[in-house]
């Protein structure tokens, strides 16, 4: 992204007791709860957390005893089941999915000629190669299609019937047998030439019709999974650039994942445009419509304090309970759990009704302990008067504050007492 070139402009004032802004959701004003449903609001409202642990180490019991209290949802390989209990005992409520993916199988997931008893894909390389050579995609000059960079996962013909059912079959059977909660299937992809680009399937002649492809084996396995009360939730990431698409495959999931969320690295935030930032935050707004699960996983550090506020104050935009957050600060380095900030402590309380935009471009919301505003303009200061005193971030009592372009804050109001 370019530089900011930041630019002062006039003092905007919130009126807080009075909704007057229109609402681009709801096309009304919006009026905040009165004093006194704040006062007797009761409601606990924070932050959910997800875990991705995909290494190969053993998780240490100690740190499974401190992070299963703080998280809500963990995804791990079909080999550590023996963890679920575990986590259930130090947290009943958290959910545990298997990690499959949907697109591949993987040679390297063979050991004395049998495939591994528990494999990161739906289905196992030995046996589809020696009973169903068929089931893999090939290119044009029938040259089996390996991921690039990806070594040993070769991609699968996901529009065949047959393959569909053996998959959705074998991963059903492994969640109600380890007792697993769901399954996080990784790539459900939409576009041709993904993990090798240039090279394009042989019986695929567009993008539409391996979209259909992909929703066709979604819904076979989101059928089977609804006949053992199972998640499904898949990695659908980077929709925001293909209009559609996350609602198609949504019709058949029961949750999505986006990988790369607002924030790709330190310094690198996505902006509001055509093709950005709204584009994104609606993926949740389109799963909480439905009670539908989104993982939201932006790329910031613990040095990186503005991609932080930036993306946490953009989840409290459209968090309605069903989206969960998680910090990955390197590419694919699903390890150790996310860094536990105090900021997952803080109660947001109940929510007024969704974000809007105010006058001066930058995205708001109310809840009633709460207030989160966003300025996902790439360029631009905004400074705004607020209606009374309220704790930033640092827990500094303010009764201003100056945003920058692609900045975010959570305002906390002051006790009643």
């Amino acid at each position: 992204m370019s530089k900011l070139f930041l630019k002062l402009i006039p003092i905007v004032f919130l009126l807080f007791n009075v909704g007057c802004s229109k609402d681009k959701n709801e096309n009304s004003a919006v009026e905040p709860d009165a004093i006194e449903d704040i006062v007797n609001d009761t409601t606990v409202n924070k932050v959910k957390l997800f875990w991705l642990y995909l290494h190969h180490e053993e998780i240490p019991d100690a740190l499974i005893k401190t992070e299963a209290p703080r998280r809500d949802l963990i995804v791990m390989n079909a080999w550590f089941h023996e963890y679920i209990k575990k986590f259930k005992s130090a947290n009943p409520e958290i959910k545990t999915l298997v990690y499959k993916d949907l697109t591949s199988t993987r040679s390297y997931a063979v050991e004395e000629g049998l495939d591994n008893e528990y494999l990161p894909t739906g289905v196992g390389f030995k046996y589809a190669d020696e009973n169903h050579p068929e089931w893999f995609l090939i290119d044009e000059n029938n040259n089996r299609l390996e991921y690039t960079g990806y070594p040993e996962h070769w991609q699968m013909d996901v529009g065949n019937t047959a393959y569909q059912q053996l998959w959705a079959k074998q991963v059903v059977d492994e969640l109600v047998a380890n007792e697993w909660d769901g399954v996080l299937m990784d790539n459900a992809i939409y576009i041709l030439d993904t993990y090798h680009e240039n090279v394009f399937p042989k019986d695929y002649e567009s993008n539409e019709a391996f979209q259909q492809a992909y929703e066709s084996i979604l819904s076979t396995i989101y059928k089977r999974l609804k006949v053992d009360n199972k998640i499904g939730v898949a990695n659908v990431t980077d929709t925001r650039l293909h209009p559609g698409v996350w609602e198609s495959y949504m019709q058949h999931l029961d949750g999505g994942l986006d990988e790369w969320w607002l924030v790709f690295s330190n310094g690198n935030y996505l902006s509001d445009y055509t093709e950005g930032f709204i584009p994104q935050i609606s993926e949740v707004v389109t799963n909480e419509a439905e009670h539908k699960i989104t993982l939201v996983q932006p790329h910031s550090s613990l040095s990186d304090e503005q991609g932080f506020y930036y993306a946490f104050a953009s989840y409290w935009l459209v968090n309605d309970g069903n989206t969960y957050f998680s910090e990955q600060e390197i590419t694919d380095a699903y390890n150790k759990p996310s860094p536990w900030r105090e900021e997952y402590t803080w109660n947001f309380g109940k929510a007024d009704a969704p974000y809007f935009q105010i006058e001066s471009g930058v995205y708001r919301r109310d809840f009633s302990q709460a207030i989160v505003l966003v300025n996902a303009n790439e360029t631009g200061t905004i400074s705004l008067s607020l209606d009374s005193i309220y704790l930033n971030e640092k827990g500094e009592e303010v009764t201003s504050i100056t945003l920058k372009g692609l900045h975010g804050s959570v305002l906390r109001k002051l006790s009643e007492e």
